[in-house]
């Protein structure tokens, strides 16, 4: 009777673990590689899903995805709405204090890109001032920060990456900045578009991102540095890169 008793106690204990949750926020204008949607916008695969997946097994963590626009992910976190989010950089916020950071991870290439024949910048940001750069809403651009506020530069601010493409393409915008993976993403979706870009050789930015913790989670940032250090000793964060054609430089 003991030995069924103790039995039931494990099982009890094993399953409540199962069903701890993890919340990731997923920022729904992060698009192929990073992220994949189907049509109704619910996530279903891609570089992100497939990290923080690994994360929550080592954690035997039931992993939930919550989507949110790139305003309301910081709210989220501080409120406790949610656990944790990847590919993000205390650099990007304005009061990082505000959530637990991980160690660096993912790495993020920045780069710029103009119309075909039009001159390519290679030093920023001397050589963007006076320009109109398309860029996505409610991102931070710590390299242009400066001359944006002094009104040297202009943002266009748009909430998705094809958005900014399209506006220079029709010469509304002199350059855009945005990553390698949403680059290559949108090329892969439009092929037809890549001769008329010209992609510039030298990084606008260089950041290895971290994953943000809420303050307010269940989660302790221990457990999820463990995790990302075991995905970074295995190799299993390179062989993510490498799957969906990214290198870690």
């Amino acid at each position: 009777m003991s030995l069924i008793l103790l039995g039931l106690s494990v099982s009890g204990r094993a399953g409540a673990r199962a069903e701890e949750k993890l919340r990731i926020a997923v920022i729904e204008t992060l698009d192929y590689p990073l992220n994949v949607f189907d049509k109704p916008h619910q996530l279903t695969g891609g570089l992100l899903k497939d990290y923080t997946d690994a994360i929550a097994r080592g954690l035997q963590a039931q992993v939930v995805y919550q989507t949110y626009s790139r305003r309301r992910v910081e709210p989220a976190l501080q409120r406790g709405d949610a656990d944790l989010v990847c590919y993000f950089s205390p650099q990007w916020m304005d009061q990082p204090s505000d959530l637990q950071w991980s160690l660096p991870n993912l790495p993020q290439f920045e780069r710029v890109l103009v119309r075909k024949g039009n001159a390519v910048p290679t030093s920023y940001p001397a050589q963007l001032i006076g320009k109109k750069i398309a860029t996505q809403l409610a991102y931070h651009y710590p390299q242009i920060q400066q001359e944006v506020a002094a009104g040297k530069i202009q943002r266009l601010d748009q909430v998705e990456v094809a958005s900014m493409f399209r506006l220079v393409a029709m010469g509304a915008a002199d350059a855009l900045i945005t990553s390698e993976p949403e680059i290559e993403g949108y090329f892969k979706l439009h092929p037809e578009q890549k001769p008329h870009f010209s992609v510039a050789p030298t990084l606008f930015s260089k950041v290895y991102t971290q994953c943000a913790l809420s303050a307010k989670s269940a989660w302790k940032i221990e457990q999820i540095n463990r995790q990302i250090q075991r995905l970074l000793d295995s190799g299993e964060q390179s062989r993510l890169l490498h799957q969906y054609g990214l290198t870690e430089k």
